[in-house]
C-alpha cells in the first residue's frame, strides 16, 4: 500500500480491513438473477483494484455501492448501472469495462464551479433524469433540484457535462438567479431526441404500444409527448411504462381494453427493469393533459393487481 500517505491515519484503519480480509460479499438481492454470488465479488474486486491503482481511499463497502474520499468529500459511487452492464459482456473484458467506467466518474472541479457562474453557458447542458423515489444520492434529497411527475419517482435537473451526469444542488444554481421550473423546461427542450429510437409495435395483435430506446433519456422524453411524441396520445391519453432510462413504453388510449394490454406488458416490464441499466419502475401510469396518475396495485393471494385510475374509469364511463 505504498501510494497512500501517514496523513490519512484516520482512514486506514477501514481502507486496510478492506483490502487485507478479501472477505466474501453478499449479492444484493436486487441483483438475484442477473449474476451469481461469485461473480459480484468479481465485479467488487476489480473495483478495488481500480481505487488501489488510482490512489482513492475506500471508506466503505456496502450493498452495491462503494464509499470512497474524493478530493476531501465522501462520494458514494453506485454499482447498479455497472453490474447491469457487466452482465450482458463476456468476463474477459469486465476489468476494461470497469476501468471505464470510474474514469468517466473523475470529477473536473473547476470546469464545474465554472459552470455554476456562467449560466448562458451551462444552459445547453441541462437534462433531467427520472429515478425511483428510493433513489440515494448520500445526502437528502432535498438538497437537490428535483420534482415529482411520474408519482413514486423522482425527476433530478442534472448537467450532462463530459460524458457524465451531475445531479445539481440547490445551493449551486444561486448565481444563476433562475427559478427551478424555468430550469426545468430548458432541461426537457434540450432532451436529445435525436439518440431515440422509437419502434412501433403491435400487442395481442390489437394493441399499438411505442417503444423508445436510448441511452440514458428515453424515460425523460415521455415528459414531453406532446410536443415529441402526440401520435402516442390517443382519445383518454396515453398509457405509460418506464421501467429504465432507456427504455419507456406508449399505448395511445382509444378505449377501456387496458387491463388486458397491461397483463401482456407486465413480464416484459419487469424484466428490463431488472436486467436493464438506469432501472425507474414498474408501476404504469396514465398521462392526459399534462396530468400523470399512477395505475393503483394491490398485493393479493393470487399475487400483484392492478386496477385502472378512478379518474380514468369516470372519463370512459362518460363516453360510453
Amino acid at each position: 500500500m505504498h501510494f497512500l500517505k501517514k496523513t490519512h491515519k484516520q482512514n486506514l484503519m477501514g481502507l486496510f480491513d478492506i483490502f487485507k480480509k478479501q472477505k466474501k460479499y453478499q449479492l444484493p438481492e436486487m441483483y438475484n438473477g442477473i449474476i451469481t454470488k461469485d461473480e459480484y465479488n468479481e465485479i467488487l474486486e476489480i473495483c478495488i483494484k481500480y481505487h488501489q491503482d488510482n490512489g482513492l481511499i475506500i471508506s466503505k463497502i456496502d450493498e452495491g455501492e462503494i464509499v470512497t474520499d474524493i478530493e476531501g468529500e465522501e462520494q458514494h459511487r453506485y454499482l447498479d448501472n455497472l453490474v447491469r452492464v457487466l452482465a450482458s459482456y463476456e468476463k474477459t473484458i469486465w476489468s476494461q469495462l470497469v476501468y471505464e467506467h470510474f474514469d468517466k466518474l473523475k470529477p473536473n472541479r473547476s470546469a464545474l464551479n465554472y459552470l455554476y457562474k456562467d449560466f448562458e453557458y451551462a444552459s445547453q447542458f441541462l437534462r433531467v433524469l427520472l429515478k425511483e423515489d428510493t433513489f440515494n444520492l448520500g445526502d437528502h434529497v432535498e438538497n437537490y433540484v428535483h420534482r415529482v411527475d411520474f408519482p413514486k419517482t423522482n425527476t433530478f435537473l442534472i448537467l450532462e457535462f463530459e460524458e457524465q451526469f451531475h445531479y445539481i444542488r440547490k445551493d449551486e444554481i444561486i448565481e444563476w438567479e433562475k427559478l427551478e421550473h424555468e430550469l426545468f423546461e430548458i432541461a426537457i427542450e434540450n432532451l436529445p431526441e435525436n439518440k431515440v429510437e422509437v419502434k412501433e409495435y403491435k400487442f395481442g395483435e390489437k394493441y399499438t404500444v411505442f417503444i423508445f430506446f436510448s441511452g440514458d433519456f428515453s424515460a425523460s422524453l415521455m415528459l414531453d409527448l406532446e410536443n415529441r411524441a402526440d401520435y402516442s396520445i390517443g382519445k383518454f391519453g396515453t398509457l405509460i411504462a418506464i421501467p429504465t432510462k432507456g427504455t419507456a413504453y406508449a399505448h395511445p388510449i382509444e378505449n377501456g381494453e387496458l387491463l388486458a394490454l397491461i397483463e401482456i406488458l407486465d413480464p416484459t416490464i419487469e424484466q428490463f427493469y431488472n436486467e436493464d441499466p438506469g432501472n425507474i419502475t414498474t408501476n404504469f401510469y396514465w398521462y392526459h393533459n399534462d396530468e400523470i396518475q399512477i395505475f393503483p396495485t394491490e398485493q393479493s393471494e393470487k399475487g400483484l393487481l392492478i386496477s385502472m385510475p378512478k379518474d380514468l374509469l369516470k372519463l370512459l364511463n362518460e363516453d360510453e
